[in-house]
């Protein structure tokens, strides 16, 4: 089911762009929200709705951008005229840290590995 959903977008490219480009907003969206020190229930449904929305378009095609997003919007909810708790703003940046490591990583190893089998750099 989830193969077939997944081509009916993309077989319409503007509308599978415009739900990568939403997906992207959420995450943004959702992170201003965990540094804002709102509830759990306010803003993981968004971060939810965004991860499911990029797996589904297939955009981005690398992981690492949905995490660098979270991490940029974190330190932009700084710049606001919401206070900011420093507890839940620091969460949120090592939240965004690990995920961005891992993202990394998991965009990596495919490519080392492919370097592996072919033999040189």
């Amino acid at each position: 089911m989830f193969r077939r959903v997944r081509a009916s977008v993309r077989s319409m490219p503007s509308a599978a762009r415009l739900v990568a480009i939403a997906a992207m907003l959420l995450v943004a969206a959702s992170a201003h929200l965990a540094a804002q020190s709102e509830p759990a229930g306010r803003w993981v449904p968004l971060l939810a709705v965004a991860v499911v929305g990029a797996v589904v378009t297939g955009a981005p095609s690398r992981l690492w951008p949905l995490p660098a997003i979270w991490l940029v919007a974190t330190l932009l909810a700084l710049t606001g005229d919401v206070r900011v708790d420093g507890t839940y703003l620091v969460a949120a940046l090592v939240t965004g840290a690990v995920a961005l490591v891992a993202a990394i990583a998991a965009d990596l190893v495919p490519v080392l590995r492919a370097r592996r089998r072919r033999g040189g750099p």
